[in-house]
């Protein structure tokens, strides 16, 4: 699709029935949900935790095996990197600060979706990459933490 093709008017719809307006609300909405609850979590020292907050349980690899999971450290570095602090979100999880970024990217996108009923989101090249990308960076992030933690004695835990 060309640029021409994504700015050219829609048809007379709705205001969000049947139109890119929809799709920019249903994607924005959980960007801002996200994003606003990181920008109103402390971030927890310890470089996890941060979700206990929600009143949601400690990890339960970290608690029975002693390791983080994949996502440990995740709701810390996006806590953190709302509030400036990125090398202690990099800390907590090293994907974490690049997907906030990529989360506040998307809410961008999706309100000016929202606000122009044209295709926005397009020019984000959406495609297989958008699953496989933030997987893999979750593992690699998974692995830098597990590693480090090992060399500086904090995991294993038991």
């Amino acid at each position: 699709m060309t640029t021409e093709e994504c700015d050219a008017p829609e048809q007379d719809t709705p205001f969000l029935l049947g139109s890119y307006r929809l799709r920019g609300l249903l994607v924005l909405l959980p960007c801002v949900v996200v994003l606003g609850l990181s920008v109103w979590l402390r971030p927890d020292a310890r470089g996890i935790g941060t979700h206990e907050q929600l009143g949601l349980q400690a990890c339960g690899a970290l608690v029975d095996y002693g390791w983080p999971c994949p996502a440990c450290g995740m709701t810390t570095a996006f806590a953190a990197s709302a509030h400036g602090r990125f090398l202690d979100a990099f800390r907590a999880h090293a994907f974490g600060p690049i997907l906030f970024a990529a989360t506040a990217m998307l809410a961008i996108f999706s309100a000016w979706e929202l606000a122009t009923n044209k295709d926005q989101l397009r020019r984000l090249r959406p495609g297989w990459w958008w699953i496989y990308t933030p997987v893999l960076g979750m593992l690699i992030g998974w692995g830098i933490k597990a590693y480090m933690g090992y060399l500086s004695g904090v995991y294993p835990l038991h």
